[in-house]
């Protein structure tokens, strides 16, 4: 079916559903080119710059993330760059240095999930403008039988029917792939917090040793 025969059948709910997808589909688009601008997925190099650490080389280890654009290797290198400027640490200076890298963690993990509670609203209620235009629909149909009377023609139920149910469709097909979308960029941001409690967890670890 033709867009403009589409809009034409789904009235305003379809250009509701069509703006909504056109906005859904940006942000999504600026989520890869996020991901993807900052070598998130690279995991290498900070790799070995722990196992560096793990081994006591800690210099070479701080010298080898600190410059890397990556969102868990800024934590990390913040991390290593106290430690080794308080080769000592107190109590109350572990626990500054904790919970700073705890800061800088929420604050990488928030702009990372930015936009994704707006892709989460339209998937909820692409569905649900769907649902509302069918009502709209199947209400007119049903008018257009009740001032037919007796010379109702079925065929004119079944048309008006199915012309509804296409907001209903095009509700889902919004929905559907925003959903999947969302997921997937909010397993990767539980992905990064989990990534950097390990790797934090270790760099204190081997500073203890």
């Amino acid at each position: 079916m033709e867009i403009n025969a589409l809009l034409e059948l789904g009235g305003p709910i379809i250009i509701i559903l069509l703006l909504l997808s056109i906005f859904a589909l940006a942000v999504i688009l600026y989520k890869f080119h996020q991901f993807y601008l900052t070598n998130f997925f690279e995991h290498a190099t900070i790799d070995k710059s722990i196992q560096a650490w793990v081994e006591d080389d800690k210099n070479d280890a701080y010298d080898s993330i600190q410059n890397i654009m990556h969102p868990v290797a800024e934590v990390l290198s913040f991390t290593m760059y106290q430690l080794l400027k308080n080769k000592k640490l107190t109590e109350k200076q572990e626990s500054d240095i904790r919970e700073e890298v705890t800061r800088l963690c929420d604050e990488r993990l928030e702009f990372y999930n930015q936009k994704l509670d707006s892709l989460q609203v339209i998937a909820t209620i692409a569905p649900l403008l769907g649902l509302l235009g069918t009502v709209f629909g199947m209400i007119d149909a049903f008018q257009q039988m009740e001032v037919a009377g007796k010379n109702v023609d079925p065929s004119m139920l079944s048309g008006g029917i199915w012309e509804a149910l296409l907001t209903t469709a095009a509700g889902l097909s919004v929905a559907i792939p925003i959903v999947i979308c969302e997921a997937w960029f909010r397993s990767l941001t539980n992905k990064l917090k989990n990534n950097i409690e390990n790797y934090v967890t270790q760099i204190f670890t081997a500073n203890i040793n």
